[in-house]
């Protein structure tokens, strides 16, 4: 009895080290992206979907010697966001979702393939996980170089900066300051929660009975994708469907790219037959979800209830089957 409380107690810690220290270290990124005038729709992508807990979490699995851990925690992950954090906004209050999110998702998609495609081979090995890491960058660097808004933004930030130089000299130090101690806070706070998670997963794993990659893909999963749960309950009452679409499409991308190809670059990753029989397939099926919910243009209450009714039967079928 006292092995399994334990480790419920260490997941317990883990998550909230994790959620907290995702927080900090958004508010921190989110303040200096503003100061650079750069979009809402790209901080959702980029700030709102940058899992820094996520990777850590995969790559600690990974060097752990529990690589379908790691797998299981990315693929569940993307199913909790879609499912789990869009599906509660929308029952919240029925989403409207902007044009323009059109082409994020479109790149979104396609960035998500070639991860796709290696997971369904059953392997992700040290060269590829390099390669997936290398696309992200691209991809990073696609978004700033497309997004007219941002870069309006940030001329416009610049001769503000130029014409009232006097009067923003003294906020400086303050904003810099604060960003650095939440930035570095976060990371610190992450980096204790990580091995929290992923010790507490590996004797909860142990104690039942149950395979890495089917508490990877639930448990785990749902502990590292609280933070962008708790964002899509936050942009429901504040009407920002744009910041958490935004997030969603680039933390489903940044978890693919980022989290699964440091953890591949650590140790080749198999797939566990859990996650390719069913959170794989799942993960796909919900991406077009969220595609046809994008085109669409909203997402009425009802939709959110069924995308909510699927994460509950999900985790039901990887617990049982």
């Amino acid at each position: 009895m006292f092995p399994l409380l334990f480790a419920f107690v260490l997941l317990l810690l883990g998550m909230g080290l994790l959620v907290v220290g995702a927080d900090w270290f958004l508010d921190g990124a989110g303040d200096l992206a503003r100061a650079l005038g750069v979009s809402a729709l790209v901080v959702g992508v980029l700030l709102a979907g940058l899992e820094p807990e996520e990777m850590l979490t995969a790559a600690i699995a990974s060097a752990r010697g529990a690589p379908t851990l790691a797998v299981g925690n990315v693929v569940g992950t993307n199913v909790t966001i879609v499912t789990a954090a869009l599906g509660l906004s929308a029952l919240i209050f029925p989403m409207v979702i902007d044009r323009s999110v059109r082409r994020q998702a479109i790149v979104a998609t396609l960035v998500s393939i070639l991860p796709v495609v290696l997971l369904l081979l059953g392997i992700v090995t040290q060269l590829e996980g390099v390669l997936l890491l290398v696309v992200f960058v691209g991809y990073t660097f696609f978004l700033f170089r497309t997004d007219r808004v941002a870069v309006k933004r940030m001329a416009e930030a610049e001769r503000d900066d130029d014409d009232d130089d006097d009067d923003d000299s003294g906020q400086r130090p303050h904003l810099h300051w604060k960003v650095v101690l939440l930035t570095f806070g976060g990371l610190a706070a992450m980096a204790v929660g990580g091995p929290a998670i992923v010790e507490g997963a590996l004797r909860l794993a142990g104690s039942i009975g149950l395979g890495q990659g089917a508490v990877g893909a639930t448990v785990v999963s749902l502990g590292t994708g609280a933070e962008m749960i708790a964002l899509g309950v936050s942009a429901a009452r504040k009407r920002r469907s744009d910041i958490l679409v935004g997030g969603i499409l680039g933390s489903f991308a940044y978890n693919l790219l980022v989290t699964l190809g440091l953890a591949a670059t650590i140790h080749a990753l198999p797939v566990d037959s859990h996650v390719t029989l069913i959170a794989l397939p799942m993960m796909v099926v919900v991406h077009l979800f969220l595609l046809a919910f994008i085109w669409y243009g909203k997402i009425p209450r009802v939709m959110g209830g069924l995308l909510v009714g699927i994460y509950i039967l999900y985790l039901i079928a990887v617990v049982l089957i």
